[in-house]
């Protein structure tokens, strides 16, 4: 079959390197110059990478680390150790750290009972409120979807304090958003891995830039096979055909029209939007995508003339909108610097922040930083980069995760792929990598019931 992909993010990708292995014939287009979605990265002028978020990988991340591993990319990563570094001005530098020698759940109660900004009772009270979710299930996690995570937390007894020192702020690193604003799901599902799981907590950065180590060497492997992957070709519209009920190609923004035999949108669901023809969007199915809002968020790097946090971590801030950050120049191998630090910050909440001008914005990250690093105020500031991403993942919000999209579509050879659409994981790139092997098994499901049927010649596999 021809395959016609719209999206080079972690999904389209997915589809893609698993597609065109099976032997399909493969073409992606992508409207921006770089492959990656919210996970690319590219270079500015002086050859210094930016990268569009602050990329994090958990060893909860199956199905993305058996991908890459598949393909031979399994050394993509720098692992670090299971401990989440959170930073304030009133307590300075404190970890929840899970210890290794502990078995499911314990080593996770006993970084806790550790953690010196909460006091006794309320890790006591935290411990307590959180046995339901450790020692349960999915299914009771999923039935929490229409709760925020805050209303949640204070409804079982942990505490205002607890909220504020460490749930607000892993809220933020999840979804962009405050534990009052997610579903109680979101944090829940994330809690139930990290309960289950030995090494769910692990965390990693990519080596350096995810362009160089992730997507570059998987476009070749998809060209090398017979796919291509476009870049710099916008898809503006689906020519869709109502008796058949089946699209018949997808518009560029050139005026041209490419077609295959299948459709896959994998671009964010705001821009999917967009282009779903009038006559199907009074079918609830796509009706339904206005609920899926993007978080705005944003990267912002500060490049110093030396070493500032001296953390080869990741750090999370309690009590400002720096959700989380780190020193590139530690934490990945390729970044080294020579000692002089490269801070990279996550920016959320971002609603009214991402209108400020450059100037404004890093006076204001500037500001909160060194209240968390005094000794930044003693550095010099050599240049900074910014990303502003109005619509990253999709807010999730209480509610709305009943309105997530399979990924087979009423129409019988359009797909969805994206963290957006319904896979048991967070909106995250192991979402994404879920979602696009779900799309996959929905495209073959349907070729193999006969709903698919190939009027290109198929690509002989080997």
């Amino acid at each position: 079959m021809r395959v016609i992909i719209a999206g080079a993010g972690p999904a389209g990708m997915v589809v893609a390197r698993t597609l065109v292995d099976r032997g399909h014939d493969v073409v992606v287009l992508e409207k921006r110059s770089v492959a990656g979605g919210k996970v690319s990265a590219w270079q500015d002028e002086d050859g210094d990478w930016i990268e569009s978020g602050l990329h994090v990988f958990f060893g909860a991340y199956h199905n993305l680390l058996g991908f890459l591993e598949r393909y031979g990319l399994g050394n993509t990563f720098n692992w670090k150790p299971a401990e989440m570094i959170f930073a304030s001005e009133r307590h300075g530098l404190a970890g929840i750290r899970f210890t290794p020698w502990l078995p499911t759940p314990l080593n996770g109660l006993a970084g806790v009972a550790k953690f010196t900004p909460l006091s006794l009772g309320d890790k006591l009270r935290m411990g307590l409120g959180l046995i339901r979710p450790i020692f349960g299930d999915q299914r009771y996690v999923d039935q929490q979807d229409d709760e925020s995570y805050a209303s949640w937390h204070l409804r079982h007894g942990m505490g205002q304090r607890s909220l504020d020192e460490v749930m607000h702020t892993l809220a933020l690193a999840l979804n962009f958003q405050r534990a009052d604003k997610i579903s109680a799901k979101l944090a829940l599902t994330a809690m139930l891995h990290f309960a289950h799981e030995k090494n769910a907590p692990k965390m990693a950065l990519v080596q350096g830039s995810p362009d160089t180590n992730i997507w570059r060497p998987l476009i070749k492997q998809i060209e090398d096979r017979g796919g291509m992957v476009e870049l710099g070709r916008k898809v503006t519209g689906i020519a869709y055909d109502q008796a058949s009920n089946q699209v018949t190609g997808f518009e560029l923004d050139d005026g041209s029209m490419i077609r295959g035999d299948v459709y896959v949108s994998a671009m964010p669901v705001h821009n999917l939007r967009k282009i779903v023809p009038e006559s199907l969007r009074s079918l609830d199915y796509f009706a339904n995508l206005r609920h899926l809002k993007g978080s705005p968020v944003i990267t912002l790097q500060l490049f110093f003339d030396r070493q500032i946090a001296g953390v080869d971590n990741l750090l999370f801030s309690a009590g400002t909108h720096l959700s989380v950050y780190a020193d590139m120049a530690m934490v990945a191998p390729e970044y080294h610097n020579g000692g002089k630090s490269i801070m990279q910050f996550v920016v959320a909440p971002a609603e009214e922040l991402i209108k400020l001008p450059d100037d404004e914005l890093v006076r204001f990250v500037m500001s909160e930083f060194v209240r968390l690093h005094p000794v930044a105020r003693e550095a010099k500031l050599l240049k900074h980069t910014i990303v502003r991403i109005p619509n990253s993942v999709y807010q999730a919000r209480p509610g709305v995760d009943k309105y997530r999209p399979d990924q087979a579509s009423p129409v019988s050879n359009l797909f969805l792929a994206g963290d957006y659409t319904r896979q048991h994981f967070l909106a995250s790139i192991e979402g994404a990598t879920i979602s696009g092997l779900q799309c996959v098994e929905r495209i073959t499901t349907a070729f193999a019931n006969g709903t698919l049927t190939p009027t290109y010649e198929v690509m002989a596999s080997g």
